[in-house]
């Protein structure tokens, strides 16, 4: 289903881009127009095939509506070089195949940028084709470096951290907490979670901890068999929850109903409470994301996008990935207004350009061999009475890739 957003928020809106901040926080001053994107007064159209149902709906929903308050807000204060933004989104379900298409459909329709899905595998079709089209296309929460030159997208960037920053997090926060022996317990589904956990493993041992073992489970899959081993064996200081979703909360309730009480952490796909109700009264977990949605964040910036979220849906945002979305449109206008331009290349060349450009979501960089972002500031949540509280934020010391 398609639905385009010009202005629908405007009423419950606050001020011009209050979600960012930073408009003036540009790279460079650009030069020419972008008036290329179309005649004089037509909307700039931004597509997204992104999911607003299904498994990956839970991570693209709060980004996607960041993005539409953003927008909102944006031509509030004009649109970009004087001309209003157009958001027209496709729920894909969080379907593999309806992807490639929606991403064509919204080509054929004027797209000047494509937004997509919050993670790798399942975004990749729709990229592609806008690689083929020459059209910029950004993935508000992707944690995997090959979203990028490293996967053949030269014109895809991603707002998210990269998984060697978030996982290195992960294991030198364990460390500090004197945590020296390690179990992971790593979901085999995706890219993002095999190589969370394969991180995480180098920098910890690095460090001087021991992985005493790894577990691999699938998505959805019960991982009880897996717990009776790690009870029958040497009991860890801290297990590492590789997962995100559904399948990470059962995993992690089966870690907790198997008799595992040891600290657990767990990376941006574990943020969010939407798994807590299973688990009442669940402590001593720990996930390494995004600034927090909560009120409690330590930039102040975060806390007032929140309030500003929740003011115009009802609802506090699901997780941290609504600072990626309001990023995502940062970024465009500050590319675009750089390059003077919507011919894809261009835009690439510029957010390449992009050295701690402090965004909603913290500073970001990008290279021409790394469109992601590896060595941003994480947030350290901790669950509590069935909800996340701020622990603290930590850069990581050294990222492994």
């Amino acid at each position: 289903m398609r639905k385009t957003h010009l202005g629908v928020l405007t009423a419950l809106a606050v001020s011009s881009l209050a979600l960012s901040g930073c408009v003036s926080a540009a790279p460079g001053s650009g030069s020419g127009s972008t008036a290329d994107a179309g005649d004089a007064g037509e909307p700039i159209l931004i597509g997204a095939v992104m999911a607003e149902t299904g498994f990956m709906s839970p991570f693209d929903t709060p980004a996607l509506t960041a993005m539409k308050i953003a927008v909102d807000e944006l031509n509030e204060d004009g649109g970009i070089d004087g001309t209003p933004v157009e958001l027209s989104v496709i729920d894909t379900g969080s379907d593999f195949e309806k992807y490639a298409p929606a991403a064509q459909s919204l080509i054929d329709d004027g797209a000047k940028v494509l937004m997509v899905t919050c993670d790798y595998d399942t975004a990749v079709p729709a990229s592609q084709v806008a690689e083929q089209h020459n059209i910029l296309n950004i993935a508000p929460c992707v944690g995997d470096t090959i979203y990028g030159p490293e996967g053949g997208l030269n014109i895809g960037f991603s707002l998210g951290n990269a998984v060697p920053g978030e996982a290195s997090v992960m294991a030198e926060f364990a460390t500090e907490r004197g945590w020296k022996n390690a179990v992971f317990v790593k979901d085999d589904s995706i890219k993002y979670t095999q190589n969370q956990c394969e991180t995480a493993a180098k920098r910890f041992t690095e460090l001087g901890g021991t992985e005493i073992a790894t577990y691999t489970f699938k998505q959805g899959d019960s991982i009880k068999e897996t717990v009776s081993k790690i009870t029958s064996g040497p009991a860890p200081d801290v297990v590492f929850n590789c997962s995100y979703g559904e399948g990470g909360g059962k995993a992690a309730k089966e870690l907790r109903d198997g008799g595992i009480d040891t600290p657990v952490v767990s990376g941006f796909g574990m943020d969010g409470t939407f798994w807590l109700d299973a688990i009442p009264g669940l402590t001593d977990y720990y996930i390494v994301t995004y600034p927090s949605v909560w009120g409690d964040d330590s930039d102040p910036k975060v806390n007032e996008a929140s309030a500003t979220y929740e003011e115009v849906t009802g609802s506090r945002p699901e997780n941290g990935s609504m600072t990626t979305g309001a990023s995502a449109i940062e970024a465009v206008k500050l590319a675009a207004e750089e390059a003077g331009s919507w011919d894809g290349d261009k835009l690439a060349a510029a957010l390449t350009g992009f050295t701690d450009v402090p965004l909603l979501v913290g500073p970001t960089s990008f290279s021409e061999e790394l469109h992601v972002n590896v060595e941003r500031p994480q947030r350290v949540l901790q669950v509590a009475d069935g909800a996340l509280a701020h622990v603290e934020t930590r850069a990581p010391e050294k990222v492994i890739r």
